[in-house]
């Protein structure tokens, strides 16, 4: 029995609502690490504005001067915030990693989806993850890189062009191009790891090799599937940016309103997460279970 691109998604949704209490610990995480970068600009703040009356009018309206002043003062320490979010982003792209290995783990087997089993599959296949990982951003810098020379070789060639019109139609289908190869390496790479999870395989470039196989052979479904998600979690966005725009800025208890809304669209934004890996995970089961199948029928007739 075939099953459908909306059944699919429809698993996916269950799954991940059956799963919710997963959404809880990443958005913890999520806030650490938020909570990590903000703290030493809010130190900085707190040292110039703790004890001034001037921090009422940059509520209501923003100073360019003052914001030069800042920046003069605290220089050193400004300096240092970069080191810090790159710090900090590393570390929170390798326990996303991690915390991939436990969804994978608890997608595979619905039935041990409890904290220490989703632990364990974080444990298990954190290594084979990180891996593919690295193997990831080489790509995403070898596709960044391409961009720009790409970017050079049409600036190069309508450098004596006065066709305004070209020029900016050939560079937005680069930018278009890039958006497509970063999605279809995004692909590959969650793939990989599905692969890696659902067999338990140790063989990382044989399992790359096998996701790109079954995506191939697959690619409508499993585009279609991962467009649809990326847009839903676009409209996320979208709408929230729209409703941000309608709450006044003061009084200041509707930050409070803001920072909900902001809270909200996180736990959106990692719900949408785990639909990828869920609905990836049954794509994965299925459509090889169905491939499978099909040789088992045919070696049986032969």
């Amino acid at each position: 029995m075939t099953v459908s691109i909306k059944d699919f998604i429809l698993h996916g949704v269950r799954t991940v609502f059956h799963n919710s209490k997963f959404v809880v610990l990443l958005w913890v995480i999520n806030a650490i690490s938020a909570l990590v970068l903000s703290v030493p600009i809010y130190q900085l703040l707190i040292d110039s504005l703790g004890h001034s009356l001037y921090s009422d009018k940059l509520a209501i309206d923003f100073d360019l001067m003052w914001f030069a002043q800042f920046q003069n003062i605290y220089k050193i320490h400004i300096d240092q915030i970069p080191l810090n979010i790159y710090f900090v982003v590393g570390i929170y792209t390798i326990m996303q990693t991690f915390f991939l290995g436990g969804l994978i783990s608890v997608f595979n087997n619905p039935q041990k989806n409890h904290i220490v089993d989703f632990f364990f599959g974080g444990v298990k296949y954190f290594y084979r993850f990180v891996k593919i990982l690295v193997a990831t951003l080489f790509l995403y810098a070898a596709a960044f890189i391409a961009n720009d020379l790409l970017g050079d070789l049409i600036g190069w060639a309508y450098s004596n062009s006065e066709s305004v019109m070209g020029d900016f139609v050939i560079r937005s289908l680069r930018y278009i191009f890039l958006i497509f190869v970063i999605g279809v390496i995004s692909i590959i790479a969650d793939y990989s790891k599905v692969s890696l999870g659902v067999k338990d395989s140790y063989k990382i470039f044989r399992e790359i090799y096998s996701a790109i196989i079954f995506i191939k052979k697959n690619f409508l479904k499993v585009f279609t599937v991962f467009l649809f998600v990326a847009i839903l979690g676009a409209l996320g966005a979208i709408f929230y940016n729209l409703l941000n725009r309608f709450i006044p800025r003061t009084p200041y208890y509707y930050l409070v309103i803001i920072f909900i809304l902001q809270q909200m669209l996180i736990i959106f934004r990692l719900y949408i997460r785990m639909l990828f890996c869920a609905t990836e995970v049954f794509l994965f089961k299925d459509l090889s279970a169905e491939v499978e199948t099909g040789n088992v029928i045919n070696n049986q007739e032969m």
